[in-house]
């Protein structure tokens, strides 16, 4: 009697994606308690790639399991076998979802321009032939790239064809694409247009159950209201989030929540409090980690927080050994305008302690990377308070130089 080795493989691989399905979508049992096992769920899909005849399940699996893996934060690995699913000989309609949720992965790991990439030959796979509702989630995704790539007329251009596409039925896609607006109209200034997106998305999440994305509208709506220095409206937005967050396996949302709160108490001039809430924030951020690296951005604004907190306390060569970490994070995000804002952190620290030709050094060395953002808003507000602080220390030094 013969013996098919590769019939006994391919039904072991079918058990194992039939299995992973009924444990990841059980009526009864959240997915979390799998996190752990996100390996091994991710190589019975690849295994399942080699038997043709596994394809159509193993990749629709995968598209399946996308929302739970972008929520656990587990971007890179999903990016790695989308890379290998995208070779295969596939319908047109599963491979634009392939390429779509690439893509916004990518913008999740700050590539943007690869998130740009992948969406677009998503678009230009369905242009013609799919339905709506795909159309109009390419173009919310492409919303969300273009807001990390700081083009917000192009996202909004996307956001408003999303709209469009979507109509006026309740579903997660049109409340994340109001979402995407509400920071988009936050950018351009427009706060009323700003709130109303996020209070439009936050009631479509109600009726969608969907606990997650609805923590992250109150977080955004929470830092809206503080930059209006709305601080009882921002605390009352964060402790939402927290809230409908619960015990959810939300870490990064967590920590954005908890970033804010530190924020609410560093206005409030509680900056022993604010020291507080951003450590425990960073903390358990890096628990969450281990020995893994990414989310430099996070780690960046997390540990500029904890040194801007403790520059406030009075504790300044704590703060300069902890905003020079945070220098190191947004090198490594490739964020230069966050850079230069802390760059700038640093030369305050210098200034406080009375280190006025080091303070000028630094100050310059912000200046220069600010230079690269003549029409941001935000980094015309920063070179005009640096510039101010330079002339400041430099003045500081006239006596000195005398003497």
């Amino acid at each position: 009697m013969s013996f098919d080795i590769n019939a006994v493989l391919a039904n072991a691989i079918k058990r194992g994606l039939t299995e992973y399905k009924n444990q990841l979508f059980s009526p009864t049992k959240r997915a979390d308690w799998l996190k752990p096992q996100h390996a091994s769920i991710l190589k019975t899909i690849v295994e399942s790639f080699n038997y043709p005849q596994l394809q159509p399940e193993g990749v629709q699996l995968f598209l399946d399991i996308f929302a739970t893996f972008e929520r656990w934060g587990l971007w890179s690995d999903y990016i790695t076998v989308s890379e290998e699913a995208i070779r295969l000989d596939l319908p047109v309609e599963q491979l634009a979802y392939l390429h779509t949720n690439l893509g916004h992965m990518h913008h999740l790991n700050r590539n943007f321009i690869d998130s740009l990439h992948s969406l677009e030959l998503s678009l230009q796979l369905v242009e013609e032939h799919q339905p709506n509702e795909l159309l109009g989630l390419i173009h919310h995704r492409l919303m969300n790239t273009y807001i990390g790539l700081d083009k917000p007329e192009i996202a909004q251009e996307h956001g408003l064809q999303a709209l469009a596409l979507l109509g006026d039925a309740p579903s997660k896609t049109r409340a994340s694409a109001y979402d995407s607006l509400g920071r988009i109209y936050t950018r351009l200034g427009n706060v009323a247009l700003a709130e109303k997106r996020f209070q439009d998305a936050l009631s479509l999440w109600a009726t969608q159950k969907d606990y997650t994305h609805m923590a992250r509208s109150y977080i955004n709506l929470g830092y809206l209201f503080l930059g209006e220095d709305k601080l009882v409206e921002a605390q009352k937005c964060f402790e939402s989030a927290l809230k409908a967050l619960g015990d959810l396996s939300n870490i990064l949302d967590e920590v954005n929540a908890r970033n804010g709160l530190g924020i609410v108490h560093y206005k409030m001039k509680d900056y022993d409090s604010a020291v507080t809430v951003f450590r425990e924030a960073a903390n358990t951020l890096e628990r969450e980690l281990g020995d893994n690296v990414g989310w430099y951005a996070l780690r960046g604004m997390l540990i500029h927080n904890v040194g801007n907190a403790l520059l406030a306390k009075g504790d300044f060569q704590l703060a300069l050994v902890i905003l020079n970490r945070s220098k190191t994070f947004w090198q490594q995000a490739n964020d230069n305008l966050q850079m230069a804002n802390t760059i700038g952190t640093i030369a305050e620290a210098y200034q406080a302690d009375e280190a006025w030709e080091t303070a000028v050094a630094t100050y310059d060395e912000a200046l220069t990377v600010l230079a690269n953002f003549p029409n941001h808003p935000w980094a015309n507000r920063l070179k005009d308070n640096f510039s101010k602080a330079k002339k400041t220390c430099a003045e500081q030094l006239e006596p000195l130089k005398a003497a």
